[in-house]
């Protein structure tokens, strides 16, 4: 069974893991140069914060809404993604990384849905980082399982 793990949020996510008071607050990462928004967490989000903003247009909106907005930080990101993806290998038949926050991932054998549950469990306990997993025949298939599973509350992450 093919799965992809896809890192929650990856960017805003990694700022949280070192700065645990915002849980359950609204954070956005800035690119390169602070110019617009390149990643929001689930908070933001509900507040209407776009990808792509602008930084200079959204300030008072920002201030307003207490979203907390950071400068990107790439080496974090990097370090991050690389915690991520070490506590992943061991625990699958194979591996192929697809970007800094997802990776395409084979479970052999029965019991593969239990295994991928287990395994986001764990990244999140080692790492600090909410993932989501999709499982399904095919990679097109897989990345569109991880989608469900992320939108989907009740399926807790996993979709099979």
């Amino acid at each position: 069974m093919i799965a992809l793990v896809d890192c929650n949020n990856f960017f805003a996510s990694c700022e949280r893991v070192f700065r645990p008071n915002l849980v359950s607050k609204p954070v956005v990462v800035l690119s390169n140069n602070d110019g617009c928004v390149i990643a929001r967490s689930n908070e933001a989000k509900a507040l209407g914060v776009k990808m792509g903003a602008p930084a200079f247009k959204s300030e008072r909106f920002f201030a307003r809404n207490g979203v907390h907005v950071f400068s990107s930080n790439f080496a974090l990101y990097g370090d991050m993604s690389k915690r991520v993806m070490d506590t992943i290998r061991p625990e699958v038949d194979d591996m192929e990384v697809y970007s800094i926050d997802e990776a395409f991932m084979v479970f052999e054998g029965p019991a593969a849905e239990e295994r991928a549950r287990a395994l986001r469990l764990k990244v999140e306990m080692w790492t600090g980082i909410p993932v989501s997993i999709g499982l399904a025949p095919t990679k097109t298939l897989a990345k569109i399982a991880t989608r469900i599973a992320q939108k989907m509350p009740e399926m807790n992450g996993v979709f099979a």
